[in-house]
């Protein structure tokens, strides 16, 4: 009992000490434009309970209420623990007395003896609307009607861009936007620009548009954001950027009562209005001449990384050299650094990965390109600096980026063959021998006459005749031969599914033992000789394509031809890649089998 009791105290201290140590809110909203004699909320909120409220001087406006306050707490408990939350408000009602721009200062708050303080924010001040409202055009018998403001006056849409002036490559934020002041009921029939010359993106916005109040040429609106892209451009000139259009459903006021409510408060009616923005034009500027050598396309502000996995390696033991490119700019659009390697390097397609995250601010994030290479002699190989170009638009030039150096020792694995053919020699290791070239003799060469004309004579029917023999002995071997081949391709193909499938077993015990690259490899030799012993396909002639033509002639879909060539893909890389680099060997083992399986029920002989 006395148990239970302290557990719930220290709960309870725990869930104080928590509430104390919270840091203290302390924010202030208002609408950042009103017009003269309107009246307004000004809202102060704190998450904690102050000693002491100081409010500015509310200079140029007139206080008509307040500060009424109000108070509301929640309490939560999560896996035994309470969290217990406060919200005071304190709100003015204020009516602005006269145009102009003003700003109002910060409140001060007391809490535990320390101060907190609000920021200052500016509050836009306008002509009051009354004074600026379209009146509809009277219709006829109705002229005791009161006049109605029509919602296409009141209504428009536009494309509004952070920049009209950019490179070739800079991204420029587009913002598609609403202006309102009447109430919109929905949003129909949605056409967006195509955007020609640009490569777009998609900047998230939240589903549910929320309008804030702006000043437009004297009048108040309710502005919203439908929808934003960040372009990058990708050629030069004056490019024009098509309207977007749209159908609102906007409330218009009016039309004929149909009960004694709305004779008292007022009938609407929903209006359709289609609505287009008008044509802009952005000027796009080429990137200055004589760029860098290592200039890929890169614009925006970055930084480099490059390293290898290891230092020291062995002939015919593969190494990663990894790329990292960061920053901000048109990350989607960078192209592979270029880098040599010595020419006794065997080098795989580089890889590339990405994570960008896209938004107002722009595209930010890095790029980073794996390159897998060979050694096949031995050495000390002192690679130099990998470079890496960039334009910024900012400073209007390009900047150069070098790595750290990059210096690999590579020693022999014992493997080589003294007549194995030597790759990577320079100009400097080839010796001339004096025997390689011959020269060409000048005296009188005594040419022997040949063999006399046989035709006619018994050795010319003798030969013809021994050639007749021997072709028919060739062309019975050839179709025996034929017969036998035929008969050993259709045990193979009897027999494709049983060795694929003792294959895979192999590979499920290599995959246990996390051997990732005895799996790879026996996962190889189980798809490329299903597909050489079923289709018939000789081991030395087997490749992607002509699996894929042979799968194709098979009545095979094309989503089992690009998962048969997805997983040997995989497994190629996967065999040369570092050791941790693949870990879904799992899924590669059971794939296979699905596919097996499949082609299995496709393929007949």
């Amino acid at each position: 009992m006395y148990l239970k009791q302290l557990t719930v105290l220290l709960v309870f201290l725990s869930s104080c000490t928590n509430l104390f140590a919270q840091d203290v809110e302390f924010t202030v909203s208002a609408p950042n434009v009103v017009a003269v004699g309107e009246q307004f909320r000004l809202v102060y909120k704190l998450n904690a309970r102050p000693q002491e409220l100081n409010p500015p001087a509310f200079d140029n406006f007139y206080i008509l209420a307040g500060p009424s306050t109000s108070t509301s707490s929640s309490i939560q408990i999560i896996n035994g623990q309470m969290t217990q939350t406060y919200e005071f408000t304190y709100t003015y009602i204020l009516e602005a007395t006269e145009e102009g721009k003003f700003t109002i200062g910060p409140a001060t708050a007391t809490v535990s003896k320390r101060d907190y303080k609000t920021e200052a924010f500016d509050i836009e001040v306008v002509r009051g609307s009354g004074n600026q409202s379209r009146q509809a055009s009277p219709k006829p018998g109705a002229a005791n009607q009161p006049q109605a403001e029509q919602p296409s006056d009141n209504i428009f849409i536009d494309i509004e861009f952070d920049r009209q002036t950019a490179y070739r490559g800079q991204p420029i934020l587009a913002t598609l936007k609403i202006y309102t002041r009447s109430n919109i009921a929905g949003f129909e029939d949605f056409k967006f620009p195509s955007f020609n010359g640009f490569w777009s993106q998609d900047v998230e916005t939240p589903n549910n548009i929320s309008f804030q109040r702006v000043n437009v040429d004297g009048r108040i609106y309710n502005m919203g954001v439908l929808k934003k892209y960040l372009l990058f451009p990708q050629r030069t000139g004056d490019i024009k950027i098509d309207p977007f259009e749209l159908v609102v459903v906007a409330q218009q006021q009016g039309g004929r009562p149909q009960s004694i409510f709305d004779e008292f408060f007022g009938s609407y009616q929903n209006v359709r209005l289609q609505l287009a923005s008008k044509e802009k034009v952005l000027k796009i500027r080429d990137l200055p001449p004589n760029a860098p050598a290592s200039f890929t396309g890169a614009v925006g502000s970055y930084n480099l990384e490059a390293s290898f996995d290891k230092m020291e390696l062995k002939t015919n033991e593969a190494v990663n050299l990894k790329v990292r490119v960061a920053g901000s700019g048109n990350l989607k659009l960078i192209e592979t650094p270029k880098f040599e390697f010595p020419s006794s390097f065997e080098i795989f397609d580089p890889k590339t990965s990405d994570r960008i995250n896209t938004t107002s601010q722009g595209a930010t994030g890095s790029k980073t390109f794996e390159y897998v290479a060979i050694p096949r002699g031995p050495g000390k190989f002192d690679l130099g600096k990998l470079e890496f170009s960039y334009f910024d638009p900012l400073k209007e030039k390009y900047v150069t980026l070098k790595s750290k150096p990059l210096v690999l020792t590579v020693e022999a694995d014992g493997t080589e063959q003294a007549g194995s053919p030597m790759v990577g020699f320079g100009r400097e290791d080839i010796r001339f021998i004096g025997q390689d070239i011959r020269f060409i003799k000048t005296d009188d060469i005594k040419i022997d006459r040949g063999f006399p004309i046989l035709i006619g004579s018994k050795k010319y029917w003798a030969i013809i005749t021994i050639i007749i023999v021997l072709f028919v002995a060739v062309f019975w071997w050839v179709q025996q031969q034929r017969k036998l081949l035929n008969n050993i391709m259709l045990v193979k193909n009897k027999r494709a599914n049983k060795v694929a499938r003792r294959r895979l077993q192999l590979a499920q015990k290599h995959l246990q033992q996390s051997n990732s690259e005895l799996f790879h490899e026996e996962l190889l030799k189980a798809l490329w000789g299903y597909i050489a012993d079923k289709l018939s396909i000789p081991v030395a002639n087997l490749s992607s394509d002509s699996a894929r033509a042979t799968l194709r002639s098979n009545n095979v879909e094309e989503s089992d031809i690009e998962e048969f060539l997805r997983i040997i893909a995989a497994c190629e890389y996967a065999r040369y890649a570092p050791k941790g680099e693949y870990s879904q060997m799992q899924g590669l083992y059971e794939n296979a089998i699905q596919l097996i399986s499949k082609l299995e029920g496709v393929i007949s002989k």
